[in-house]
């Protein structure tokens, strides 16, 4: 008994002992969990952190105006109330000049009629601007039909007008309003009823374009240009198309400085021209014997400067157009060598200038190009 008590004292202590280390060790197990518990509260942290850096980022847009300003534009489009409008005024300078080269025509004298280029890109340029009115009784009757649609009956009576001694005045006025009612029955997209002047013609299989032109005396280039067709190859079987009964001729007015082009007998629009110096432009009948664009400059034996320039050359004094003549009558008849081309001296349209040929601004001799027909056309040069 004695021995067992013994034992129970000697292992008391040791139970005591383990009881000890085991909870001691509970704790410390218990107490190293905790930290792992501890980062729980460190994601709020990064979340402020977080919601505190946008606040930077706005004051740095103010920081950059100019470089911000182009490439935020086009993507602020819907938010554009008042500091898009800011912006616009700026530029507004910059966009101005482009609108001057439409201008000019404006400036032309009211003999001159509005460009014909600018007419088939856009068919309201002619009703732009209207000549001053003279009152003349026959002028207005032939206002009167051509605002009530009579445009054709309008257009006979102002053409007979031309004929009859007029004042310049009434002479521009008349040419202007001829001018308009081409652009609306010629050169205009839509044709007009019954008009004696004008074809319709549809495309049959196998037609090339330069073949419907030759038997109307005109240019596969004047079809294009009144039907808006860009690629010749291109014609649609069953397509319509309006054709001027040609051939188109031009008259030259030496003591107006004045080139008058003409649908048979109908005139249809004025340009202003530089001729030869001294008198050097032969007067008389001519007819048109070639076109050619980009043309090389082949000097005359007149000429001071005896180079032979290529197309393209800055110096190249015909421009982009020659439409070469051959004189029939008068003192142009046997006279070769003379034409109607465009310059790179534009302050010389009406003025004696040239060697003797006739000269014109780029853009009009790039339309009368499409509508002198060689072999066909043909131009007179008078006093």
């Amino acid at each position: 008994m004695r021995s067992s008590s013994r034992r129970g004292r000697k292992t008391l202590p040791l139970l005591v002992f383990g009881l000890v280390v085991v909870g001691g060790g509970l704790a410390a197990g218990w107490y190293f969990r905790r930290p792992p518990a501890a980062p729980t509260p460190a994601p709020p942290t990064p979340a402020p952190t977080a919601a505190t850096t946008p606040p930077p980022t706005p004051p740095a847009r103010p920081t950059t105006p100019g470089p911000a300003a182009p490439t935020t534009r086009p993507a602020i489009t819907p938010e554009q109330p008042s500091s898009a409008t800011q912006p616009q005024s700026t530029t507004a300078p910059a966009t101005a000049p482009a609108t001057r080269p439409s201008e000019p025509p404006n400036e032309t004298p009211a003999s001159a009629p509005v460009t014909t280029a600018s007419r088939l890109d856009d068919p309201t340029a002619a009703r732009a601007s209207d000549p001053t009115r003279t009152g003349l009784a026959e002028i207005e009757r032939a206002r009167k039909l051509y605002d009530a649609g009579q445009i054709i009956e309008a257009r006979h009576a102002l053409n007979a007008l031309l004929g009859k001694e007029l004042t310049d005045s009434q002479q521009a006025e008349v040419r202007s309003l001829l001018t308009r009612i081409a652009d609306d029955t010629i050169f205009g997209r839509t044709r007009t009823p019954d008009d004696p002047l004008i074809e319709e013609y549809t495309v049959a299989a196998g037609d090339v374009l330069i073949r419907i032109a030759a038997p109307r005396k005109v240019n596969a280039d004047a079809i294009m240009a009144i039907n808006g067709i860009a690629d010749a190859t291109k014609l649609r079987v069953g397509q319509k198309l309006k054709i001027p009964k040609g051939p188109f001729h031009a008259r030259i007015y030496k003591s107006k400085f004045r080139l008058d082009v003409y649908l048979g007998d109908l005139y249809v629009r004025s340009y202003r021209v530089g001729l030869g110096t001294d008198n050097g432009t032969p007067e008389g009948t001519w007819r048109v014997k070639e076109r050619l664009t980009r043309p090389t400059y082949y000097p005359p034996a007149s000429a001071p400067d005896k180079r032979i320039i290529p197309p393209g050359d800055p110096a190249n004094p015909l421009g982009e157009y020659w439409i070469g003549l051959e004189g029939l009558s008068g003192a142009a008849v046997g006279q070769e060598g003379y034409g109607i081309h465009g310059t790179i001296e534009p302050e010389s349209i009406g003025r004696s200038a040239s060697l003797g040929c006739v000269r014109m601004h780029n853009e009009d001799v790039g339309f009368l190009y499409k509508l002198l027909t060689p072999g066909e056309s043909t131009v007179i040069i008078l006093p």
